[in-house]
């Protein structure tokens, strides 16, 4: 690592991030959601949509696909950014929406949002990268 490109260490923390907020996000729901649901109006809004379990699945296979493109050498790296990307950024602001319906301030709403536009400039980054290799074949 010590021989690594600093920009290339950004980047793996980058995606690690993003990675490990949704996967703790997920984790999140999935174990505690059910129990949430019954006290916060920003999940039984979140429930109406989906089942607080899907949420989390979502959350979950969106890090990682992440999680696994930011180890990858091959193409399938840029494909797993782009689905993980997409996943998160889909997610994110729909939570983002549900919370903004009672938030008492903007902060948490506007939180899930910038984290969403994380996870779509993941997305955006990959497909820009695959399609550069695409386009010098």
């Amino acid at each position: 690592m010590l021989e690594t490109n600093y920009k290339e260490v950004f980047a793996l923390f980058f995606l690690l991030s993003v990675s490990f907020y949704n996967i703790l996000t997920g984790f999140f729901l999935m174990v505690f959601g059910d129990k949430i649901v019954e006290k916060s109006r920003t999940y039984q809004i979140m429930d109406n949509l989906m089942t607080i379990d899907t949420w989390g699945f979502l959350f979950i296979l969106s890090a990682v696909l992440i999680l696994i493109a930011a180890f990858q050498e091959t193409n399938a790296k840029f494909i797993n950014m782009i689905f993980g990307g997409l996943i998160g950024a889909i997610v994110l602001f729909m939570y983002s929406a549900a919370s903004s319906e009672n938030a008492v301030t903007n902060l948490l709403p506007s939180r899930y949002a910038l984290s969403g536009c994380f996870n779509l400039f993941v997305a955006t980054i990959g497909g820009l990268e695959l399609w550069k290799t695409k386009r010098k074949k």
